[in-house]
C-alpha cells in the first residue's frame, strides 16, 4: 500500500517536534560523546521517522495497539484473517484505553488508578501474573453508560526476561558509564511506572533502543512505556494545579476528560473547552520538553476534529451536488497536502460553503489558513523573536478579522453531535489512535 504524504497541516503540528528532536541530539552528543557518526546519523534517521510516525498518525506503537485490541476483544485466532467490517465498526464503536502497568504490579498483582474520558477516575484492579495485552472491562464506567475496555501493557513476561535483555543493552552501549548509570536509573523508573525526571538520560536511553537491533516487540513496549513516563509527569502537574484552583470538582471533571482525549490523540469532543487546560500545562513547572509534547498532542486533537467537521459539511451540505461531492472533497485534500488548487469555481465555491456554514470559527480561520498555504512557512516556534511572533499573530486575527466579515453571524455554533468517520478524513489515517485510546 502506497504511503500517504504528509500534509501540510500536519507537517506544521509537528514544528515544535523536530525543534524536541533536535534538541534531543544536542543532549546526545553531551551524554555520550563517544558514540559513533554512524550512530549519529542512525539517530537522525530516527528522529525523521518518528515526525514522519506523528505527520501520517500510522505508528508501529498504534498499529501494535491495534492487533493487541483484535487479539484481546476477538482471539488470537483471527489475527491472521482480515475482520470483517461489521467487527471493524464495533471495534472503533469501542472506548478503549492502553495503560502501562508496573512489572512488580503485573507479576505480582494490585491496583493501578485510571483516568477515563469521562474525567472520573478509578482504582482498578490488576490480576496477579497479568502479561502483554491482557484486557480487564469496567462495566458501565465508560462514555454514557458504556462499559471501558483495558488493555495492559508491561515489560513483565514470565517466559523470559526482558530486564536482563534490556540491561545488557544499556551496559554494552558505547557511552560513559556515568551516562550509564543514568540510563540504567532511567529504565528502572519507567519500568515500575514513575516519571523520569532525568530526561535527558531518558532521550539517550530513547536512542539506545531505537538505533539498537533489539527485538521489535521489545522495542514498542520500551516505546510504550518511555511515553507513558513522560505523560506521567504532564498528569502529576495538572493534578497539582487542579488542586490549587477554585474550580468545581464538576469543572475539574471536565478539564481531565478533556486531558484525556489530548493524551489519546483523539479528536476533541468539542472545540471551546481545551484552552483553558492548555494555559494550566503551560504555565506550569513541568520541563519545556513536555510541554513541547503536550503542545504536539493538543494541536493533532483540534487539527482532527477540524478536520472531521469540514469533511462532513461536505459530505452533509444541500448546496453540493451528490455528483460533485467526490470532486470537493478531492479538492479539499489538495488544499490540505499544500497543492495548487487549479478549480477555481469549485475551490470558491467551497470557500463560501464553509465560511457561511454553522461550524465553529476556529475551522473556517484553519482553513483559510490552509487556502493561502500559511502553514507552508517554517517556524521554529522556540527562536520566534518579537517581530516574528507579532507577525505569526497579526496573520491570525487579520484571517479572524476576514472569517467575521464574511460570514454569517447567525451561523456560529461550537456544538456538534456525533460525527461519523467518513472517508477522507484524517481521522480515517489516524485510526489507530482512536482504538489505542493512549497510553497512561
Amino acid at each position: 500500500m502506497n504511503k500517504k504524504q504528509p500534509s501540510s497541516l500536519w507537517k506544521s503540528m509537528t514544528n515544535k517536534a523536530s525543534t524536541v528532536r533536535e534538541n534531543l541530539g544536542k543532549k546526545v552528543s553531551k551524554a555520550g560523546q563517544s558514540i559513533s557518526e554512524k550512530a549519529s546519523e542512525t539517530a537522525k534517521t530516527k528522529a525523521s521517522e518518528i515526525e514522519e510516525i506523528i505527520s501520517n498518525k500510522t505508528s508501529d506503537v498504534g498499529k501494535y495497539f491495534r492487533e493487541t485490541v483484535k487479539e484481546s476483544a476477538f482471539g488470537k485466532q483471527q489475527t491472521n484473517s482480515e475482520l470483517s467490517p461489521e467487527i471493524e465498526n464495533d471495534l472503533e464503536q469501542e472506548e478503549i484505553y492502553h495503560i502501562f502497568v508496573a512489572y512488580q504490579v503485573a507479576s505480582q498483582g494490585g491496583t493501578q488508578k485510571v483516568t477515563l474520558k469521562s474525567g472520573k477516575s478509578y482504582n482498578v484492579r490488576i490480576r496477579p501474573n497479568s502479561t502483554e495485552g491482557s484486557t480487564l472491562r469496567l462495566k458501565k464506567c465508560g462514555l454514557q453508560g458504556n462499559d471501558a475496555f483495558l488493555v495492559l501493557h508491561t515489560f513483565y513476561n514470565p517466559e523470559f526476561n526482558l530486564d536482563r535483555r534490556m540491561n545488557n543493552l544499556i551496559i554494552h552501549s558505547s557511552i560513559y558509564e556515568r551516562s550509564k548509570t543514568r540510563c540504567l536509573e532511567a529504565y528502572n523508573r519507567i519500568n515500575v511506572g514513575l516519571y523520569v525526571y532525568d530526561l535527558a538520560a531518558l532521550n539517550l536511553l530513547d536512542f539506545i533502543v531505537n538505533s539498537s537491533n533489539i527485538d521489535s516487540l521489545i522495542g514498542l513496549r520500551y516505546t510504550i512505556a518511555s511515553e507513558n513516563s513522560r505523560w506521567i509527569g504532564i498528569d502529576k502537574s495538572l493534578e497539582e494545579v487542579l488542586e490549587f484552583t477554585n474550580l468545581s470538582e464538576t469543572e475539574k471533571c471536565k478539564i481531565k476528560s478533556i486531558y484525556q482525549y489530548i493524551k489519546a490523540a483523539d479528536p476533541l469532543p468539542k472545540l471551546d473547552d481545551f484552552q483553558q487546560l492548555n494555559a494550566m500545562i503551560l504555565n506550569s513547572a513541568i520541563a519545556s520538553e513536555l510541554k513541547d509534547k503536550y503542545l504536539l498532542a493538543s494541536a493533532t486533537s483540534t487539527g482532527l476534529r477540524i478536520d472531521m467537521l469540514i469533511v462532513d459539511l461536505i459530505y452533509s451540505s444541500s448546496e453540493i451536488n451528490d455528483n460533485q461531492r467526490r470532486k470537493y472533497l478531492s479538492l479539499y485534500q489538495q488544499i490540505k497536502e499544500g497543492v495548487k488548487v487549479k478549480d477555481n469555481f469549485i475551490s470558491e465555491s467551497l470557500d463560501s460553503i464553509i465560511i457561511q456554514a454553522e461550524i465553529p470559527r476556529i475551522c473556517k480561520i484553519v482553513y483559510q489558513l490552509l487556502r493561502e498555504r500559511y502553514f507552508e512557512i517554517e517556524l521554529e516556534l522556540e527562536k520566534l523573536d518579537r517581530e516574528e511572533l507579532y507577525s505569526v499573530f497579526s496573520k491570525f486575527k487579520k484571517v479572524e478579522q476576514f472569517i467575521k466579515q464574511a460570514e454569517n453571524p447567525t451561523k456560529i455554533t461550537n456544538s456538534f453531535g456525533n460525527i461519523a468517520i467518513q472517508k477522507g478524513m484524517l481521522i480515517e489515517e489516524a485510526d489507530d489512535a482512536v482504538v489505542s485510546g493512549g497510553v497512561g
